[in-house]
């Protein structure tokens, strides 16, 4: 007979609410967040950054022409631009694709393979381009130099400054594979600007399918632009057309931008991504580049989202259709300052005085916005002695947290004697790590924050190590639903004012394809927890954070619901489960996540619950690693 862990739901004994916060998410331009991830373009390098190919032609593209042609990456007539040109921080961001045919009648151009496209789908075609001769220009998807059936379109460039043409196209039949080529046939210097390929469903140039998936894992508030990424973005970049927009090259391009080269092409700006929050209910959380925005810009970020039309940013947000205020109240000074993710000041008083300028900037454009000191959360000292010199003007301190430590992997047996001490050790971090290592953070806010103020934590970045290098299976699954647990059931003593998991899209909890989105087991645990959102919980007593099973119960204090989410850590072992109600006037239902096995890549299949019933309640077992959510009503409540 396996161990019983007994659960007695009383509905008097009743603690704090479990704030939605808790349950947060990033959203970082890093790695495949945003390419290949969120965002809907499928062109890559598609406004021509970087160091060209020995042919002279951008990286991620092919020549078109005879050898004779001359390709270049030129940065003169570049159609990119910055929103202050004065800005121009790093070096081959700026630069458009020069194409020179030395004859008439020469087919050239060039090209990009390697395109996904979904049969009896619509995409919209953007191109910029320029010539110093009148052209005929032609675009096409085609297959082996053959354009598909309604995917091409013959343009006329006029002699001088760049033209934009846009126009659709409905794709006939799917192909994985697709090449998009631009082409003119007259001896000119021909450029290209900037190039974008997106299905015509997009949001905001974002995919809708993993817009959907976000608002079904339940994202209450999303982090942005950064964590890391923050050190290389400019917002007033993103006030100008996302065509036009220049790309941002990386101060780390291993660590940040490793999936594209060292370059985003910066297709998210502030107006997107409020229209992503507000269709996915998530309060924005923003992260301010402090090293190469000086505090008037960071102020005037503050004006553009929460000024009123009077004002001269909130006047310029009103004018580009957004009359009402983004209301915005999180703001982060920085990311990891001291870690040399960021660029800038190390020492915790060089942060202090260089932050406290656009702090005082900040809050005087809106006092009610709360702002987030983010240094080297390894070290606590870091913050006790920031507190000394910015605690009157910081309200939150920024804490992460990577399960693997410094590791290459999380794991380094799945099967064999090592198995079970590995899968032990990564599925009660959340209790024997984690959880003492925020209390030890909480302790010491409260011996030196100011006298007669209180500083909050923002658990902003946690996850499994290196989880963005693959595909996450059951072992993080499992981790995250007891991460999840432990936040609802501490977080509040903690004083925890938000938490982010790092991060959703392809690297956790939605994993995106070509054709398609999904919720892999991390995704799927994420949408069993929204269930907590905004209860009230209900107190379990103690529980050993080493133990097999865990478990969070919570009411709905408007619905009368009762919600309770129990883990089964043990990789080998089932684990029976007693819950114990108020009454008999109580209708239970289950959803477990189950598995085979914990292997790389596995994941959870989704079931019923099957209950026996006892004297006292109800009991089932729980399979090995697996985890179960159970609600129960009762009109008496």
């Amino acid at each position: 007979m396996p161990d019983t862990t007994v659960y007695r739901l009383n509905l008097e004994n009743r603690s704090a609410r479990i704030s939605p916060l808790w349950f947060g998410h990033n959203l970082e331009h890093t790695r495949s967040c945003v390419w290949q991830g969120i965002s809907a373009q499928l062109v890559r390098n598609r406004k021509f950054h970087g160091i060209p190919q020995r042919n002279g032609v951008a990286s991620g593209w092919y020549p078109i022409g005879p050898e004779q042609t001359d390709f270049a990456l030129e940065e003169r007539n570049a159609y990119t631009t910055r929103f202050d040109p004065q800005s121009w921080r790093r070096r081959k961001e700026i630069l458009c694709q020069r194409i020179c045919s030395v004859s008439d009648g020469m087919t050239c151009g060039i090209g990009q393979s390697r395109l996904p496209v979904v049969g009896g789908r619509d995409y919209e075609i953007r191109v910029a381009l320029r010539s110093d001769r009148n052209v005929t220009a032609t675009i096409q998807l085609a297959t082996g130099g053959t354009s598909l059936v309604g995917c091409k379109e013959s343009v006329d460039v006029v002699a001088g400054d760049w033209r934009e043409f846009t126009f659709s196209w409905e794709v006939p039949q799917h192909h994985s594979e697709v090449e998009l080529e631009i082409q003119f046939e007259r001896a000119a210097k021909f450029y290209v600007g900037s190039v974008s390929l997106l299905p015509a469903d997009n949001f905001h140039g974002l995919r809708s399918d993993v817009v959907d998936l976000l608002r079904e894992i339940g994202c209450p508030v999303l982090r942005w632009p950064g964590g890391n990424f923050a050190g290389d973005y400019r917002w007033q970049d993103g006030l100008l057309p996302v065509d036009r927009r220049s790309p941002l090259a990386a101060h780390m391009p291993i660590e940040t931008l490793g999936h594209t080269g060292g370059y985003d092409c910066h297709e998210i700006g502030t107006d997107e991504f409020i229209a992503l929050c507000r269709t996915i209910d998530a309060e924005p959380y923003f992260t301010i580049n402090p090293t190469w925005e000086g505090p008037e810009v960071t102020a005037a970020w503050v004006e553009y989202c929460n000024g009123s039309v009077d004002t001269k940013w909130g006047g310029m947000r009103a004018d580009r259709g957004h009359p009402e205020p983004y209301s915005v109240k999180y703001w982060s000074l920085g990311n990891e300052f001291g870690q040399s993710h960021m660029e800038g000041p190390s020492a915790p008083s060089d942060y202090a005085r260089h932050l406290r300028p656009h702090a005082e900037a900040m809050k005087a454009v809106d006092a009610s916005i709360e702002l987030v000191a983010s240094g080297d959360w390894r070290h606590d000292e870091w913050y006790t002695d920031c507190l000394t010199d910015l605690g009157d003007a910081m309200d939150h301190v920024s804490h992460h947290h990577y399960t693997g430590g410094e590791s290459p992997a999380h794991m380094e047996d799945y099967v064999g004697a090592g198995a079970l001490e590995d899968f032990r050790a990564v599925t009660t971090t959340a209790n024997c790590v984690i959880l003492p290592e925020l209390k030890r953070v909480h302790d010491k806010l409260r011996v030196h924050e100011p006298a007669g103020r209180r500083i909050g934590i923002t658990f902003d970045e946690w996850n499994v190590w290196h989880a963005w290098h693959r595909v996450p299976g059951v072992v993080e699954g499992i981790h995250h639903a007891s991460m999840l647990n432990m936040l609802c059931r501490e977080a509040d003593q903690l004083g925890l004012s938000i938490g982010c998991f790092f991060e959703p899209v392809n690297e956790g909890a939605i994993l995106v394809e070509p054709d398609r989105a999904y919720l892999p087991a991390a995704g799927k645990v994420f949408s069993l927890f929204k269930a907590h959102h905004g209860n009230t919980r209900l107190e379990l007593g103690r529980q050993d954070p080493q133990a097999d099973v865990d478990g969070t119960a919570s009411l709905d204090e408007q619905t009368g619901q009762v919600v309770l989410t129990v883990v089964n850590r043990n990789p080998q072992e089932q684990r029976r489960i007693r819950l114990i109600l108020p009454d008999n006037r109580w209708e239970a239902r289950g959803t477990l996540l189950s598995s085979e096995n914990f292997l790389p890549a596995s994941d959870f299949n989704e079931s019923g619950v099957t209950f026996e019933s006892c004297e006292e309640g109800l009991e089932l077992d729980l399979p090995p690693h697996s985890i179960a959510r159970f609600t129960a009503s009762s009109s008496s409540v």
